[in-house]
């Protein structure tokens, strides 16, 4: 797998975790800037001033893009513990994954954080396939090797590669 293709994943778990983050907040919150309307109650308010406006309910729809969303991210973290623990195990020097495959996950993750938070299902399934190509290809190369530490990151990936969610 080597360290550059590591450090493209965990550059996309950042993303994705910094996302995540926006998207839940600037919901949870409710607040916003006023202008220097008048609000209905006749009251003066002034620039900078803060006010709690009305939350507006998330869509079914959106709940389970975040749901989906926390899915993946979650399976891209348990990702990345397995293939630390391979490399610690096996002190493992060539690479696991091919380049490509992390810099399209982080490319993947990229452009879902410019799209200022809304992930669309078209994102989420470019996500969801692409973890899913790593899996396979980091199982196809873990089944190659002959030892104890194979087998448990092979029953690991295995179950990683049944939990994907549906999108």
């Amino acid at each position: 797998m080597g360290l550059c293709s590591l450090t493209h994943q965990i550059d996309a778990l950042n993303i994705l975790h910094e996302l995540r983050a926006h998207a839940t907040a600037s919901n949870a919150d409710g607040e916003g800037q006023c202008s220097g309307a008048l609000s209905a109650g006749k009251v003066v308010v002034r620039p900078g001033d803060v006010m709690k406006e009305p939350r507006r309910m998330k869509t079914i729809a959106e709940r389970a893009r975040e749901s989906c969303l926390t899915r993946l991210l979650e399976i891209l973290t348990q990702l990345i513990s397995v293939e630390e623990d391979f490399i610690k195990e096996v002190s493992y020097e060539k690479s696991l994954l091919k380049r490509k495959d992390s810099v399209e996950l982080k490319n993947i993750c990229l452009r879902m954080a410019i799209a200022e938070g809304y992930c669309s299902n078209r994102d989420l399934r470019e996500l969801r396939d692409c973890l899913r190509h790593i899996v396979g290809n980091l199982l196809a190369c873990v089944r190659d090797e002959n030892n104890l530490s194979s087998t448990v990151t092979t029953r690991r990936l295995r179950e990683l590669s049944n939990s994907f969610p549906d999108i």
